[in-house]
């Protein structure tokens, strides 16, 4: 796969800024799903051994923690353009250093502003976040050479995991100390500023804007991607919005968007207060509880990517079919695993389904998550934005959903809609992807409105040079 990248620099510049975008997703993660953790402690119910934690009496918990989620989703949509714009570095940089500030800054605001204070942390954490992702996937798409594209792409997804790994037990531990639960917005906003400090110093858009990296290296990418990574490439060419819209592979994409980021925000969110309400579980156990099945996810999504590759690599798998089996892995198993935990009453049997549902889920990442790059490494980014933006935007509903319909919040029965209405969605947007899915670049990559007009330019290109050669 790399027969011909063995001499030089030891340490890859792709595995560094690899490297930087887990940590970026990582701590964005935690970042992200402290609330829903600290939540509990927040409202009452405090086990903390420091009497001067303040605690609140807050009715709308299901406002608060989807208000993360509505500027958030609308923020997907700009996200890909401005960095198109504006390029990937510094925005980046931006997005993080305002997310962890809000962080920092939440205890501060909501014991001053209460709900409304922590509520208004929480959108502009969203709008912050809103780059991230599609952003890092367009990171992903300039310096991932199509061979390592999963194991790259899932390698850095991991960092969600490990983000949510350290957040919830940490909060919990936390929560019930003497710190009590203003000190883990305290710590991971923290390591979200560090981070950036590293980013600004290692990072670069793309192999051919980077200082450090050996011209074999740039070359090795660049000839696996087919087309140039340099910084103003993108600016230069306009964005085939028609193409891009009408194009049935991109909405199979949509499609396994929606039912990812409905599943995923419904676990986060409220898993926490099922299990403390419905299981009697103390906050700290449930931090620990809720994230034990990232813990395998982890080790799960790490393996996810080297297994697609090798497959593919080996011929044993289609690039089409490797995205459709692991698509599926990710999907269908939660879905019924969400189903049985509907019913499911041992303490026992909760942890080991969470756990399927959670570490299987991230097999996704190496089906419709990285088959934005497959069809368009040129455009993953602004992509990734718009799928995961009606994704995110219809994930909204899960948290107020729930607060509509689990109006006794120690009711199983109640909880037991959610999971199911939660399975259905996993099941049937995966159908659809699977059916109308492509793994092959599209024509409209090239940044052409039309097949016609791509025709044209390549026919012109090539009498040009049929003229030079004569």
């Amino acid at each position: 796969m790399e027969a011909t990248q063995n001499h030089g620099r030891k340490i890859k510049i792709r595995y560094i800024q690899m490297t930087l975008l887990f940590f970026l997703m990582g701590f964005s993660y935690a970042i992200r799903t402290i609330l829903s953790v600290s939540i509990v402690a927040m409202t009452g119910n405090s086990t903390s051994t420091n009497e001067d934690i303040p605690t609140f009496n807050w009715s709308n918990t299901g406002v608060i923690l989807s208000s993360f989620y509505w500027s958030y989703a609308v923020m997907q949509f700009f996200s890909g353009q401005i960095g198109h714009n504006f390029g990937l570095k510094y925005v980046l940089a931006s997005a993080m250093f305002v997310n962890s500030l809000a962080s920092v800054l939440i205890p501060i605001l909501s014991i001053h502003f209460g709900s409304a204070g922590i509520i208004f942390c929480r959108v502009i954490q969203g709008i912050s976040q809103g780059f991230i992702l599609p952003l890092c996937h367009n990171m992903i798409g300039k310096w991932a050479p199509t061979e390592e594209r999963s194991w790259i792409n899932t390698s850095v997804y991991s960092g969600c995991s490990f983000g949510t790994i350290i957040s919830m037990p940490v909060t919990a531990y936390l929560s019930s100390s003497g710190w009590g639960w203003p000190a883990s917005f305290y710590i991971f906003g923290g390591l979200g500023l560090v981070w950036c400090l590293f980013w600004l110093y290692l990072s670069a858009e793309s192999p051919a804007s980077h200082k450090s990296i050996s011209d074999e290296e740039k070359k090795y990418i660049e000839n696996s991607l087919g087309q140039r990574t340099d910084v103003d490439d993108l600016k230069n060419i306009k964005i085939p919005w028609r193409a891009i819209f009408t194009s049935l592979p991109y909405w199979a994409i949509i499609l396994g968007a929606v039912g990812e980021s409905w599943g995923s925000t419904f676990l986060i969110t409220e898993i926490p207060t099922y299990l403390e309400k419905t299981t009697g579980f103390d906050i700290e156990a449930t931090g620990w509880t809720s994230s034990a099945p990232y813990i395998v996810a982890l080790i799960f999504t790490i393996l996810y990517g080297p297994i697609a590759d090798y497959l593919i690599y080996k011929g044993y798998t289609s690039r089409i079919n490797s995205r459709r089996i692991f698509h599926g892995i990710g999907s269908f198993i939660p879905a019924g695993a969400l189903i049985w935990l509907a019913y499911e009453e041992s303490r026992v049997g909760i942890a080991i389904l969470l756990i399927v549902a959670i570490s299987l889920n991230g097999a996704m990442f190496c089906g419709h998550n990285v088959n934005h790059i497959d069809i368009s490494p040129r455009f993953s980014g602004i992509l990734f934005g718009f799928s995961n933006g009606i994704g995110q935007t219809l994930a909204i509903l899960a948290p107020l959903l729930v607060q509509f319909v689990v109006t006794d919040e120690t009711d199983k029965s109640l909880w037991r809609i959610m999971f199911i209405v939660a399975a259905v969605i996993y099941a049937s947007t995966a159908i659809f992807f699977m059916i109308n899915l492509s793994a092959e670049r599209q024509w409209w990559d090239s940044g052409r409105e039309s097949r016609n007009s791509l025709n044209l330019v390549e026919n012109k290109e090539k009498d040009n040079s049929e003229k030079c050669l004569s």
